[in-house]
């Protein structure tokens, strides 16, 4: 679908994004209290929360279509926003992608993928439409309107009229949010790819965790109005930085633990305690975290590990996942198991877990 070559004539200088103390309130209630995150040039970098936990506002402000109250936006060593002046939207040189794409009804594909384009540069553009939209997955569709198109389609086209402006960054608010879960894939996959092969510097919004940590370079997770924890997407996996992050960023198996030394002991049995570089180590009584996938689940009762009723099993093709009600006085909550394929264990069958790999632990007061 993507032609890096001629991509590349797309994109203007790559450059990257800084973002430092920002504040942001709506009357008394304050939405951003202090983000401060920077995207490295020619990355894509993920904003993930949950609803109302700022990430749109961020993106407004980056784009300057809101004003912060305090802090300061660089991009590419320019600072587009600070306390004394903001430039417009127009004259930041940054591409937006909506939600629903927002394509003019009553113009054809070609003219919306033009529209962004300076009055006096739309002629220069001209054909070279056809061929951005061939960049995006799209030739030959320039004559068509948006109802004719799918939404994927849309969401392209959307893309398309991003780049024609050249920027030095592409925000996308939760572009792919509209679509249904197999479309939804294809299409963001695409989409990484048009950004990837361009070298262009792109901040996402969503809130789904599945999509950040898929397809981003560093995933920075958005709560009370800061930046809660930014990384890559795999070392913020293995690595959160306490309990409730841990929860936020995939399914969590949250047990009572014991640390000593380099082993943490759990109700699966004792496993290598994994350091973590981002939150203080700690011994004694602790919460310790182990990823569903960890889980080994056997109807053999040998006592090594912890005992429970199956209570659920979700079928899901790639994967099965299973809950377990834990026979435990100490972890009360349900356990949950993910195996590849097909594991069949009916509903109220008595089984155990054990664990492998290594275990991340927080203090007990942690939890």
């Amino acid at each position: 679908m993507v032609r890096p070559a001629a991509l590349s004539r797309w994109s203007s200088h790559v450059t990257g994004l800084r973002i430092t103390d920002l504040h942001k309130a709506f009357g008394s209630q304050a939405v951003l209290t202090g983000v401060s995150l920077s995207v490295p040039e020619g990355s894509l970098t993920a904003i993930l929360g949950p609803s109302g936990s700022g990430k749109t506002t961020l993106l407004r402000v980056v784009a300057g279509f809101e004003r912060a109250d305090r802090g300061t936006v660089e991009l590419g060593g320019r600072i587009v926003e600070d306390a004394d002046h903001a430039l417009p939207p127009e004259q930041r040189g940054i591409g937006y992608v909506p939600q629903e794409g927002s394509l003019f009804p009553h113009l054809t594909v070609a003219a919306n993928v033009s529209f962004g384009v300076q009055r006096a540069k739309r002629k220069k553009l001209g054909s070279n439409a056809d061929e951005l939209l061939e960049m995006v997955g799209l030739a030959g569709l320039g004559g068509r309107y948006p109802h004719q198109l799918s939404g994927g389609q849309q969401q392209r086209v959307a893309l398309a009229r991003a780049l024609a402006i050249r920027p030095a960054l592409v925000l996308l608010d939760e572009p792919f949010s509209s679509l249904d879960a197999g479309l939804r894939s294809s299409v963001r996959s695409d989409v990484q790819g048009v950004l990837r092969s361009g070298g262009i510097t792109a901040l996402l919004v969503t809130h789904d965790q599945d999509e950040a940590l898929s397809i981003a370079d560093q995933v920075a997770v958005i709560r009370n109005g800061i930046i809660g924890q930014h990384g890559a997407p795999q070392d913020l996996y293995d690595h959160p930085v306490d309990p409730a992050m841990a929860r936020f960023l995939g399914d969590a198996n949250l047990v009572t633990a014991t640390v000593d030394g380099e082993r943490v002991t759990t109700p699966f049995g004792p496993l290598a305690l994994r350091i973590n570089p981002v939150a203080r180590s700690c011994s004694g009584p602790a919460v310790a975290l182990v990823r569903p996938e960890q889980l080994v689940l056997s109807t053999t009762l040998s006592g090594s590990g912890l005992r429970g009723v199956v209570v659920r099993t979700e079928f899901h093709g790639h994967d099965t996942v299973i809950t377990v009600d834990p026979r435990s006085t100490v972890d009360a909550a349900p356990i949950t198991i993910r195996a590849e394929g097909d594991l069949a264990v009916p509903d109220g069958c008595e089984v155990e877990i054990t664990a492998e790999g290594s275990a991340l632990a927080w203090p007990a007061r942690a939890g």
